[in-house]
């Protein structure tokens, strides 16, 4: 009786269990593994898609597929493109989201909206922002023998890894846009003679591009933001002897100290302190002179003044741009409420008259083998 039973409430429960309705089959699907959108001539906006298509056979190599299609909006621009090929576009093996300069001078929410609504969409998508149009840097099609999408994924993950761009993907950048207290930061991308230079930030204000820091200052950002890679390297001019070679040096970050503190005074001035310390260890130099404790001293203090030049550099650049990148209005927020209330309505010019104290002191703690 108890057998008969069980075998009754199995067969009910399998009944009952539903089937794969959501089933989405790759055989019925066409691969989305690149995105690109610009300005169109008729103010609309001009979608590039990179579509993968799968070799027949293991000794055949897969090829790009680019459509370009244009439309209102992206969801629109992007059924015109499923219209021009068979079976149905999906995005979730997407690894990179261009965006044309000219396009990210606009809001650019409204191109990762559909991104955000669909649950199918790739949300681990880095996202760039090319000088020029996306669509001509994808149009590459490869770099050497690699396919454009994944060149720019692997470029823009390799210079997250030396602390030359953020790390940041189409999950990472939802809390910052949502946050006015905050601005965000993406790599810039370029093309230099049929291949791809990331090693620059383009800055961000109310969701629109304002700016774009150098390489150098793209590092030091990352630094101050405490943001590091696993490596973080600079080569710093420290004499105008004019011999070749002999005028620079090389360094790595070794250990980095951070600390931040706002302080507001009369006239509800806000003054950023700024506090660095670093251990560095020589990579090249050709002078050779390390093992004198007194060239040593005098080094730690020629980097000391030149990495303060550059951060100095940088946050007149990210105020020039009204790029909070630091996120001081959401410290604000947190801290001191009442000035913010006073302060966000236009907080990107009054971010401009923050007042920041930097202080940085570098120390040669490694020389390398040769001494």
């Amino acid at each position: 009786m108890r057998r008969s039973l069980s075998t009754i409430t199995v067969i009910c429960i399998l009944i009952l269990m539903t089937g794969c309705w959501d089933q989405d089959l790759l055989k019925n699907a066409r691969l989305l593994y690149g995105a690109g959108f610009d300005v169109a001539p008729n103010g609309k906006l001009l979608s590039t898609l990179v579509i993968r298509e799968m070799p027949a056979s293991e000794q055949q190599s897969p090829k790009n597929d680019i459509i370009y299609s244009i439309g209102n909006t992206t969801m629109e621009a992007r059924d015109k493109a499923d219209d021009k090929i068979s079976r149905f576009l999906r995005a979730y093996r997407n690894r990179i989201i261009l965006i044309g300069e000219e396009q990210a001078k606009q809001d650019i929410y409204p191109i990762l909206d559909t991104i955000y609504r669909d649950p199918k969409s790739a949300l681990n998508a880095r996202i760039g922002v090319t000088k020029g149009r996306a669509t001509d840097l994808l149009s590459l099609e490869k770099v050497g023998n690699v396919l454009i999408a994944e060149e720019i994924d692997e470029l823009i993950k390799s210079k997250e890894m030396t602390t030359n761009v953020p790390k940041v993907t189409v999950e990472t950048i939802y809390p910052v846009i949502m946050d006015s207290g905050e601005d965000f930061v993406l790599p810039y991308l370029l093309e230099k003679g049929k291949r791809v230079d990331a090693g620059q930030i383009a800055m961000f204000h109310n969701r629109q591009f304002t700016g774009v820091l150098n390489t150098a200052e793209s590092t030091m950002f990352l630094l101050l933001k405490g943001d590091r890679g696993k490596v973080v390297r600079f080569t710093q001019k420290i004499s105008n002897s004019h011999h070749d070679g002999y005028d620079f040096i090389t360094f790595n970050v070794n250990k980095t100290k951070r600390k931040m503190k706002i302080r507001i005074q009369s006239g509800d001035q806000i003054t950023v302190m700024l506090d660095l310390k670093w251990k560095v260890s020589i990579v090249e130099y050709p002078k050779n002179h390390i093992a004198d404790k007194e060239t040593v001293v005098q080094l730690n203090q020629i980097l000391s003044e030149e990495m303060n030049r550059l951060i100095n550099e940088t946050i007149n650049k990210m105020q020039i741009a009204h790029c909070d990148g630091l996120g001081i209005g959401r410290k604000l927020r947190a801290f001191y409420p009442e000035i913010w209330k006073k302060q966000k309505e236009d907080w990107g010019s009054n971010y401009q008259k923050v007042l920041f104290v930097p202080k940085i002191q570098v120390e040669i703690t490694k020389k390398g083998i040769i001494n």
